[in-house]
């Protein structure tokens, strides 16, 4: 079908969605150029507006993701006199923390680049990243270097009592399409608890942020394929809890109100302000459903195909199928996903007389509207698997977004039916 990211991409993306901290690619220049370009899309930087300061030999005119720019002699002979200029030239640029990622080749190498950084005497603000993962699944590479940025910090107990009113949100990626109107929704809605976010790992947080996320009430995990581990360290370490929808990512109603009850529920506050609010949203999209069935006899009845991951796929077909009454006739996940979220999409397929849609590529299908990242739905469009397509996930198409968005939450629900209602009516 179409390549999806992998943990190598994971990883550098993780480092990247953190505001005061770089990472150094230690490896050829190809390996650099897709993933600079994409990293300063999805969290444009104030340096991003000046890409002519960015002219140095480690930086190639992008503005993100330094690199080494290994040749075929630095493979033979080993990079580590290229690292010591390139980590030298860096550091003078970037003030923040510096996390060092090598490629898969130069990885074979096996050059001893911790001794280049005890040398220059920056081991505390710069430490390589031993294991990203490479070919394994992007949640995998995201996971493995969020936990190495939590094992240099050092993280500890926190000598004083947990905030009460303070969570962190955890598995959350700039790999996520609009992830910023997802941190602000869930910020939003969490305030109708009464509670703060702390720290976003790994979306748009500080690294302060971080080493004060000890002392959250709980953590709350969005995306189990990019949190689940980071949530058990937590758990371990420093004995913060974690919270877990029964239904995935808050994507929908259903799934939002079911991860609002569990904040409640770990915390004994009162979850009805915030169900309220999913009430009156709830009441909103009726009107709009009701209108457009009366004169289409859609949505209910129209089928859909996803391509996904399964924190994502659940909550998704969840929605469609019980609150739409849209038919699903393939659900494909992508690799590493969540095996929680998974079994519980199998068996409510099953359930609902859909176990053919399990696990069934939809480009096999032909569906009214079909849920993927931008190159899958090009595809499925060409080959007339869909009638319309609405893009979840990253790689994106092209479209250029100025306004804030979500998928997730009630702001969330009501885009992907705003998206679901004009897709249909246009076919």
């Amino acid at each position: 079908m179409i390549f999806s990211p992998d943990a190598f991409t994971g990883s550098i993306l993780a480092v990247e969605g953190i505001r005061d901290a770089t990472v150094i690619l230690n490896g050829p220049t190809g390996c650099k150029l897709y993933h600079s370009f994409l990293s300063d899309r999805q969290f444009p930087r104030e340096s991003s507006h000046d890409p002519l300061a960015f002219q140095d030999e480690f930086y190639f005119g992008q503005p993100r993701v330094p690199c080494t720019c290994l040749d075929g002699e630095d493979y033979i002979r080993g990079s580590l006199e290229k690292f010591e200029r390139a980590l030298t030239s860096i550091a003078v640029k970037e003030k923040g923390l510096l996390m060092v990622i090598n490629s898969p080749g130069a990885s074979l190498v096996g050059d001893d680049l911790e001794s280049v950084i005890k040398k220059a005497g920056m081991q505390d603000r710069c430490f390589v990243v031993e294991n990203p993962g490479f070919s394994l699944p992007a949640a995998r590479g995201f996971e493995n270097a969020a936990l190495a940025l939590v094992e240099h910090l050092k993280l500890r107990p926190l000598q004083r009592p947990a905030s009460p009113k303070k969570v962190n949100l955890i598995g959350l990626s700039l790999l996520h399409k609009h992830w910023g109107g997802s941190v602000a929704e869930m910020k939003r809605l969490l305030a109708f608890l009464g509670l703060e976010v702390g720290a976003v790992f790994l979306a748009g947080t500080f690294l302060d942020e971080i080493r004060e996320s000890g002392d959250a009430a709980c953590n709350i995990v969005l995306y189990p394929e990019y949190g689940r581990r980071i949530a058990e360290w937590y758990r371990k370490h420093l004995g913060t809890p974690a919270v877990f929808s029964p239904l995935g990512a808050p994507l929908g109603f259903d799934a939002s109100e079911s991860l609002l009850r569990e904040v409640a529920a770990v915390l004994d506050i009162d979850p009805a302000p915030a169900l309220a609010e999913v009430r009156r949203a709830r009441q909103a999209s009726y009107r709009h459903i009701s209108r457009f069935h009366s004169y289409s006899g859609l949505p209910k009845g129209a089928s859909f195909s996803i391509r996904a991951e399964s924190s994502l796929a659940f909550p998704l077909t969840h929605w469609l199928y019980s609150y739409l009454g849209m038919a699903p006739l393939a659900v494909k996940l992508l690799p590493g996903s969540d095996p929680e979220a998974a079994e519980s999409l199998r068996a409510f397929l099953d359930e609902k007389g859909f176990c053919e849609a399990w696990d069934r590529d939809p480009s096999l299908e032909s569906a009214d509207i079909a849920f993927a990242d931008g190159p899958t739905l090009q595809l499925l469009k060409a080959k007339g698997c869909c009638k319309a397509g609405i893009e979840i996930a990253l790689p994106e198409e092209g479209y250029i977004h100025i306004i804030p968005k979500t998928y997730l939450g009630v702001s969330g629900a009501l885009l992907l039916l705003e998206e679901i209602i004009n897709g249909l009516r246009s076919k």
